[in-house]
């Protein structure tokens, strides 16, 4: 899977608009709600992860630049086998690139440092891929279950690993 196909798959599910959701703590600068400045989120990118962006202005060409920057590259995304590619990318997105390779790390059964090294390559090498895509995506699912935000966030989490299950 190449980035521009991952981003085009993931603004599917984020948007191309801004949203100002006050409900949401990705929406805030600090990360929590009714702290720190509201300045929303658009292209999935969040105020809260890039509290230094002006979020209302980003273009599409700017959130891919900031999305091969700071979750394809560091998650090894032109090296991952196309089918977990995108659900590490949007886990990267969702919660940050270490917890993300922790998830793909538990569902392979090895340490958890969130750090990708041989024992994480050598173990997704030796996967079924089928069967790691949904250990990958019941582990997602299991994590937000345990985030604070899970009460007025959590459907639209589930939707998403829904849509990704279903193959859209």
């Amino acid at each position: 899977m190449k980035l521009v196909d991952a981003f085009s798959k993931l603004v599917l599910r984020e948007g191309d608009t801004l949203s100002m959701d006050p409900m949401d703590p990705g929406n805030w600068t600090t990360g929590h709600c009714n702290d720190g400045t509201l300045k929303g989120s658009k292209y999935g990118i969040s105020a809260a992860a890039h509290p230094d962006v002006d979020i209302a202005s980003l273009t599409a060409e700017d959130a891919m630049s900031i999305y091969q920057r700071c979750y394809w590259d560091p998650i090894w995304g032109d090296q991952l086998p196309d089918a977990i590619a995108y659900e590490i990318f949007d886990e990267a997105v969702n919660s940050g690139v270490s917890g993300a390779v922790k998830v793909l790390q538990g569902a392979l059964g090895v340490g958890q440092d969130g750090k990708f090294g041989p024992t994480t390559f050598a173990a997704l090498n030796a996967a079924d891929l089928g069967k790691l895509n949904i250990k990958l995506n019941a582990a997602r699912l299991e994590f937000y279950t345990t985030l604070a935000a899970w009460p007025s966030q959590g459907k639209g989490w589930v939707r998403r690993v829904a849509m990704n299950l279903r193959g859209l």
